[in-house]
């Protein structure tokens, strides 16, 4: 069965792709395939996880020279889920006070390459209004073009700990863990990729 067109176009530019795209350049996190989880310990029971979504955000990112990496991230607070509605509406009001501080919001100070994919981001993450360093331990996952999209995409796994009462988080701190662990999954999307069909559209 012949091989189409496009899709041919897309295998041909991926081959390439290491060359054409060495330089640092931008992504756009996509909100779909990127995901924070966290946990705390639930009075020494459990270690109970939840999740959020990344309103916005974007990060650069260069495999030859991480020294240029860079993230910046918006946090939807709003859209924690613990997996039960009741339980939801009582962290976001009572813990995350999410009706004064919707977001939270996390930057980069500088990144450094500790191992073939991988790396520590240095940044400081801002919640329920204050400001503390935060260091994620970073995964590079792979880049390359997405053979059905033609766009080049970038994915990394991350992990965190942090205490929540560094942020003004303290209720309950006998019962709800002080210390929180962070999971996430971020993918970001550096646009379309332009295939020998786009330059050439008579062809």
């Amino acid at each position: 069965m012949p091989v189409k067109p496009l899709r041919s176009a897309a295998l041909l530019l991926a081959c390439a792709a290491p060359a054409a795209f060495a330089d640092a350049s931008a992504f756009r996190i996509d909100p779909v395939h990127s995901q924070i989880f966290f946990s705390a310990s639930h009075d020494g029971y459990t270690n109970p996880m939840g999740r959020m979504r990344v309103k916005e955000g974007t990060f650069r990112f260069d495999d030859d020279d991480w020294s240029t990496a860079s993230v910046d991230a918006t946090i939807d607070i709003g859209s924690l889920d613990m997996g039960d509605d009741s339980w939801n509406k009582k962290l976001l009001s009572a813990y995350f006070d999410a009706g004064r501080h919707p977001t939270a919001h996390y930057v980069s100070t500088r990144v450094e390459k500790t191992g073939a994919n991988r790396g520590v981001v240095h940044g400081r993450l801002t919640l329920l209004g204050r400001t503390q360093p935060v260091d994620l331990q970073l995964t590079f996952n792979r880049a390359a073009i997405n053979g059905y999209t033609l766009h080049y995409v970038a994915g990394f796994s991350a992990d965190a700990e942090f205490r929540r009462s560094k942020f003004g988080m303290t209720r309950q701190l006998k019962d709800v863990g002080d210390d929180v662990k962070v999971h996430i999954e971020v993918e970001g999307d550096r646009g379309r990729v332009e295939t020998p069909q786009d330059a050439n559209p008579g062809s």
